[in-house]
């Protein structure tokens, strides 16, 4: 009896501890699981981690570069997102003055109305309506009075340099004096509209290429050698219409001094005084203006309103289409070489 009672409780025991191992082996497996999806999400991240490091680092190694020594995987019109970054607008942009404009442009309302003189003094020896006497007076006189005004209003010029440049100027002369006959007829098989035709096309090129920089003392040396042999061929043109070797030779001393000597002399005329300049220019067009009101009311009124446009007009349209100004400057311009004394050559 007692053997089958302890037979009975070895048995139970076995079913309590086989039920107890059978409850708790799913919550085991459970663990193991979710360590195991663990470990395969890590592994994920680290191998997402090192695919972004190995793009990283491919990124970097594709980067562009501006360099033509080193073959790229870039196509040939590739443009890089940096390549605008040096780009530069308007840097030597300067914004006009309206009234600056103006008194520049006297500079060239003087040229104009100089060669408007010369050609009125032409028509007058053409036509005997001023004396020779006068004419030769006119042109010494201007010639005297130029160099008087130049040491008067330029104290820095050198007194030896201006009676050698007078000396040269007197020789010059006497050379197209002995020349006159010869230049008188050089062009006499010519016809009368050849000549007005040439010389209107010389005078055209001399206003051309005349150097108003110098006028305006953007340079210190006058250099127009251009403007300055159409300008002398002209009035050697128009000088073989004229009925003496006198005529010849005065009309083509006032070339002498309209084309060559007057720019310098309004060179130092500006540079000694704005005021001056100014007066000047009205000096030139009054009498201009005048001269040709004598001569034909409509010639006139055509110069009036040509120095009008260049004076007022013009800079007004010069000051407008500023605004529409896009200069740009970036790596791809030239390099420019700095001079120790900082400007750019």
């Amino acid at each position: 009896m007692n053997d089958h009672h302890l037979n009975h409780r070895i048995i139970n025991n076995i079913n309590a501890s086989s039920s107890s191992s059978s409850s708790s082996s799913p919550v085991q497996t459970n663990i193991n699981i979710n360590s195991a999806n663990n470990t395969n999400n890590n592994n994920n991240n680290n191998n997402n981690n090192n695919n972004n490091n190995n793009n990283n680092n491919n990124n970097i190694d594709n980067k562009w570069k501006k360099n033509l020594y080193e073959k790229q995987p870039y196509s040939d019109n590739y443009t890089d997102e940096t390549f605008l970054i040096g780009l530069v607008q308007n840097a030597n942009f300067i914004k006009y003055d309206f009234w600056t404009v103006v008194l520049d442009s006297f500079t060239v309302s003087q040229q104009i109305t100089s060669v408007i003189l010369f050609a009125i003094i032409f028509f007058h020896s053409l036509k005997h309506t001023l004396t020779l006497p006068f004419l030769v007076a006119m042109a010494g006189g201007f010639l005297v009075l130029g160099y008087i005004a130049i040491i008067i209003i330029d104290p820095s010029a050198n007194f030896l340099s201006i009676r050698s440049s007078f000396l040269h100027i007197i020789l010059l002369f006497g050379t197209v004096y002995g020349l006159s006959p010869v230049l008188r007829t050089l062009t006499n098989s010519f016809s009368d509209d050849t000549i007005w035709a040439l010389t209107f096309i010389l005078l055209l090129a001399h206003l051309f290429f005349h150097d108003y920089g110098y006028t305006n003392n953007e340079s210190q040396k006058f250099s127009a050698p251009v403007s300055l042999n159409a300008a002398i061929f002209a009035s050697v043109l128009l000088g073989s219409r004229l009925p003496s070797n006198i005529h010849v030779f005065v009309l083509i001393s006032y070339a002498i001094e309209t084309f060559a000597l007057f720019p310098i002399f309004r060179h130092h005329l500006k540079r000694h005084s704005m005021e001056l300049h100014v007066g000047l220019t009205v000096i030139l067009c009054v009498t201009c203006s005048l001269l040709l009101l004598g001569m034909s009311k409509l010639l006139a009124l055509i110069y009036i309103g040509i120095i009008g446009t260049i004076t007022f007009v013009c800079p007004l349209w010069l000051i407008f289409i500023q605004k529409y100004k896009n200069e740009i400057n970036g790596p791809w311009d030239e390099a420019s070489v700095i001079s120790q004394s900082g400007g750019e050559f």
